[in-house]
């Protein structure tokens, strides 16, 4: 049975954001996609994930990325986490090629991926382990991830013992605990209910905010990117390129629920915009805020 008593913290409210009135220096690293193509063989022929992609994205910057499925957003994530090597084009996370491993990126996918047998502690410490930190630094930097993340009573756990929104929690502080220059959100939060996500967005840019390092979310949601995001980025259809860039000009700390903000509904509506124009068929899922595709 899950503990409940760890299960979330609550959306950042305006008492809250009283604590975070200023941001850090930025501490993470550019990224830079040049003319990214990426093609997969399958059985049936040749399927074009990407083509022509560019983008820059400045260190220590929130960017998050849109578009159905598809479209290549997930691919564009594991180039950049060095998973995958681009087919055409170049792809530079602080000035040189991705590795996997080297410590530079994390990497949250969509689902927790926690191994059964390990404690939460255990599960964290992984990425730590496969750098080959002694045993004694990996607990006790696996153990501040987990206090980031306001997991600390759930160490003991097993994956089995954990809600859903505990099991997120643990993925995030599993791809913190390196304490990595950029980290890769993969629709982590996709799988939850409505109130977790708002808690774990309020959460995210709480860290976001004290660490300052280079994040790049991929979503469905058009509220999470504008209320998350510096830029958000609109990708077309397979073959997926860059159709649009919306800068997102919104105060910070920004509070969990935006809903009266005028400024925030007009960005809303030019990145609904921007999908219907690249996206026709799915032009009345994304002009319904309340509807995924």
């Amino acid at each position: 049975m899950a503990v409940e008593g760890v299960r979330r913290r609550c959306p950042m409210t305006a008492s809250a954001m009283e604590h975070v009135t200023t941001m850090s220096s930025p501490s993470g690293l550019p990224v830079r996609l040049a003319g990214v193509g990426v093609r997969f063989e399958t059985p049936s022929g040749t399927i074009q994930a990407l083509e022509n992609f560019d983008l820059e994205i400045a260190p220590g910057s929130f960017t998050a990325g849109i578009g159905p499925n598809g479209c290549g957003k997930s691919t564009l994530l594991r180039m950049v986490a060095g998973l995958l090597a681009p087919s055409t084009g170049s792809v530079e996370v602080g000035g040189s090629r991705p590795r996997a491993g080297d410590g530079q990126v994390g990497l949250a996918f969509q689902q927790p991926r926690l191994i059964p047998w390990r404690s939460t502690l255990d599960n964290v410490a992984m990425a730590l382990e496969l750098s080959g930190d002694p045993p004694a630094d990996r607990r006790d930097r696996a153990t501040a991830a987990l206090e980031r993340v306001g997991l600390s009573a759930a160490a003991a756990l097993r994956p089995r013992e954990l809600s859903g929104g505990m099991a997120q929690r643990a993925a995030l502080a599993r791809a913190l605990a390196l304490d990595p220059p950029v980290l890769l959100l993969d629709e982590p939060f996709s799988a939850l209910d409505a109130l977790t996500r708002e808690s774990f967005n309020a959460e995210l840019q709480r860290l976001w905010l004290e660490r300052r390092r280079t994040i790049v979310l991929v979503t469905h949601s058009v509220s999470e990117a504008v209320g998350l995001a510096d830029r958000v980025v609109v990708m077309t259809p397979r073959p997926g390129k860059v159709a649009r860039v919306v800068d997102i000009d919104l105060e910070r700390p920004r509070p969990a629920d935006l809903t009266g903000d005028s400024r925030a509904a007009d960005l809303a509506a030019e990145v609904r915009e921007a999908l219907a124009s690249a996206h026709p068929l799915e032009l009345r899922a994304w002009a319904d805020p309340e509807e995924r595709p």
